[in-house]
């Protein structure tokens, strides 16, 4: 190769080799040692910024900004920026006597690339805003060259939450009690009876319909393996015309006949599951129709009900409005449905398998007690956390008025930022102490910090190690 073109060539390779250097500093920029509390209105900013092993290039001015910023960059705040000028940089700009590049906010101002300006200790106070609350804390950094170009402008999160966000642990869950939640069937059986006789005949007066109701339950419970009778309650109704004490025989006399029936037809049922009581007569029945009513006289007939006590007065009372012809008309019309039978079948249903409980949770929840849900999601699901929550979820919404698998649905919803189905979840207790540290937690998320701390401090008073940790932390802000 000619000497000139060899000459030339390497100051090409040259020149593009200073471009690409020029063009790519490759500067770091990181913190650590961060610590960053809000106290009487102002957010105080302690840490260490570390420039990295290439602080700055002789010919370079560094500037690093750290910005607090909403994730989505819609309110900002630089923070007092950090400045490194490489020595010939330095030179430069002390022999011009000009620097148009340095901010106005700047924190530090160093001089060339020596190992002591790597780390720089960093402190500042702001004041504080609401929307810091989601803020992030980015690095911005420019970088001019040495003709005043802009070489890099580059930004980076260096931390996720800017705030100290306390380590809000919500209640751990707790065990379901294995007991047997006792489910129940209700019956109502209109039998008609002969006139002021309490034998019953099945195969008159459409008395098989009516038998039929209760037959159904009887079966649906007896030829289930997996349940198990623990109580069968019938109680007699009369309707309120006649005299007091006979209606009450009666009511008594026909609930006797229909446990004669059951024990006929379903033996092997112990007679001391049966249970019978009268319920005389049926007036609470008789006022429930009235209110739904738009019979003549209904709001005379409800006033003498509530005003007689004493039942044979009332129904006296009731027959002389009007001259008697409401009264015929509730004879006819409403007091034949007031002469009932009420049947009850109180039963449980015994423990599955876990497998067979696993099959249920999904297929027929009512089917298993609370306890088991917690045996499925420790057993089948505790390496899927998806499976588990929706196991303690089902749970909760199977017998809603389980205080201890609402609390624990409520953690999940907490712990999975499902706030307001949390909030539905922990209305359904009656504000028991176990509750209260979820509760507070639940406040805390929604910005109500100040109760959040009351509930703490009550759920601390009891005892409860989470609110202890939790109040510990939040006390740090």
């Amino acid at each position: 190769m000619n000497f000139k073109l060899f000459i030339f060539a390497l100051l090409l390779g040259h020149a593009a080799t200073s471009a690409r250097a020029e063009s790519d500093p490759q500067y770091t920029a990181t913190i650590t040692a961060d610590t960053i509390r809000t106290a009487w209105g102002r957010v105080s900013i302690r840490f260490t910024l570390d420039l990295g092993e290439n602080i700055v290039r002789s010919q370079h001015k560094r500037i690093v900004t750290p910005v607090i910023c909403t994730p989505d960059r819609s309110r900002q705040l630089s923070l007092p920026a950090v400045v490194v000028s490489g020595r010939h940089r330095a030179i430069k700009e002390q022999r011009d006597g000009r620097d148009n590049t340095t901010p106005a906010d700047t924190y530090l101002t160093l001089t060339g690339n020596r190992r002591e300006n790597r780390l720089v200790g960093y402190r500042t106070q702001v004041d504080y805003q609401p929307w810091m609350e989601q803020a992030v804390l980015i690095v911005r950094q420019d970088v001019v060259g040495c003709a005043c170009g802009g070489l890099m402008e580059e930004e980076q999160t260096v931390k996720e939450q800017v705030l100290y966000a306390p380590r809000l642990s919500v209640s751990p869950e707790m065990e379901c009690p294995r007991d047997f939640v006792q489910r129940t069937i209700e019956k109502d059986a209109f039998l008609i009876y002969p006139v002021n006789q309490t034998r019953l005949y099945p195969d008159r007066y459409d008395n098989r319909a009516e038998l039929a109701k209760i037959d159904s339950a009887m079966n649906y419970v007896r030829r289930n393996p997996d349940y198990e009778i623990r109580s069968i309650r019938i109680t007699g109704y009369a309707s309120p015309e006649g005299r007091y004490q006979h209606n009450v025989r009666l009511a008594e006399g026909r609930a006797e006949a229909l446990r004669s029936y059951l024990t006929r037809h379903y033996p092997g049922t112990p007679d001391t599951l049966m249970q019978v009581s009268p319920g005389a007569e049926n007036w609470d029945g008789l006022v429930q129709v009235l209110r739904q009513s738009q019979m003549p006289y209904k709001e005379q007939m409800l006033e003498t009900i509530a005003r007689e006590e004493d039942p044979d007065r009332r129904d006296n009372a009731l027959k002389a409005i009007a001259g008697g012809q409401p009264y015929t008309t509730l004879l006819a019309t409403v007091y034949p449905g007031l002469r009932k039978n009420t049947f009850t079948i109180g039963y449980i249903s015994r423990e599955r398998t876990p497998e067979q409980a696993r099959l249920l949770a999904d297929s027929l929840p009512g089917e298993l007690n609370a306890y088991e849900f917690y045996n499925v999601a420790h057993r089948y699901y505790a390496d899927r956390p998806a499976d588990y929550r929706r196991m303690l979820l089902t749970a909760a919404d199977t017998y809603p008025d389980n205080a201890i698998a609402a609390n624990n649905a409520a953690s999940v919803c907490i712990a999975g930022g499902d706030y307001d189905r949390a909030a539905r979840y922990l209305d359904r207790t009656a504000n028991e102490p176990f509750t209260w540290n979820n509760r507070a937690c639940l406040l805390w998320h929604k910005g109500e910090h100040e109760e959040a701390k009351v509930w703490w401090q009550k759920a601390a008073g009891q005892g409860d190690k989470e609110a202890i940790k939790n109040l510990e932390e939040v006390n740090k802000r």
